[in-house]
């Protein structure tokens, strides 16, 4: 088996990129990944949060992954995606992740079988999507189960938010329970704004999800490069 692993990180800040092929043959223009609606992360744009972290969208990089399997031979892929300055909002122990649409790198402490991004969201209710691969008998999803909800975090109120949950499918099969029944965190994402409030819960000893960080102030830059 081959693992899934990515192939190298090129530290170019740039908005379209084009590099010329070995063979002369001509330049290869790299796709750019821009932000979408619900996860804003234009460079230049910052969320801080009432857990003194700041996440931060601080520049286009090209990024070259492996796109297949972690059991298949390697084919590797190259775009140009928004880099994030983490600082504990996501993916714990990682200064960087890079943005994909609805999706962010995978951390880099994660099992070789987990996919090379880990999604955040769905815009339709009720749908699942792949947060990590399966490894002994556990594969950790993720589940959209409100979306156009309203949120109110002090004064301010959120429209269009989506909720999702993750949740652990080894638990769906041990004990018959719903995705929703075990579910070990919740995250809020607003249109325009990105993730509003992140809720956890320690399943099955509390049966009530606790405040994990909620957004304090944000400024989002579309003036694009």
């Amino acid at each position: 088996m081959k693992p899934v692993f990515i192939f190298g990180i090129l530290a170019v800040s740039v908005w379209l990129v084009s590099c010329e092929k070995g063979n002369g043959s001509g330049p290869d223009i790299f796709d750019t990944i821009k932000p979408l609606e619900y996860f804003p992360a234009y460079p230049g744009s910052f969320w801080v949060y009432d857990s003194n972290d700041t996440l931060r969208a601080d520049t286009y990089e090209i990024y070259v992954y492996n796109i297949a399997g972690y059991d298949a031979e390697p084919v590797y892929d190259t775009l140009v995606l928004p880099r994030l300055v983490l600082n504990g909002v996501f993916n714990p122990g990682d200064a960087y992740a890079y943005v994909k649409g609805y999706s962010i790198t995978k951390p880099g402490m994660s099992s070789y079988r987990d996919p090379p991004f880990k999604e955040l969201l769905s815009l339709t209710e009720g749908a699942e999507f792949i947060i990590g691969g399966e490894s002994f008998g556990h594969r950790i999803a993720g589940r959209t189960v409100k979306v156009d909800t309203v949120i109110h975090i002090g004064t301010t109120i959120y429209e269009n938010v989506i909720m999702t949950i993750h949740f652990d499918y080894a638990c769906v099969s041990s004990t018959g329970g719903t995705p929703e029944e075990c579910a070990t965190l919740r995250e809020y994402y607003a249109r325009d704004v990105g993730l509003i409030k992140r809720e956890r819960r320690n399943h099955p000893l509390e049966a009530e999800f606790v405040k994990d960080i909620e957004l304090v102030e944000f400024s989002i830059n579309r003036s694009l490069p």
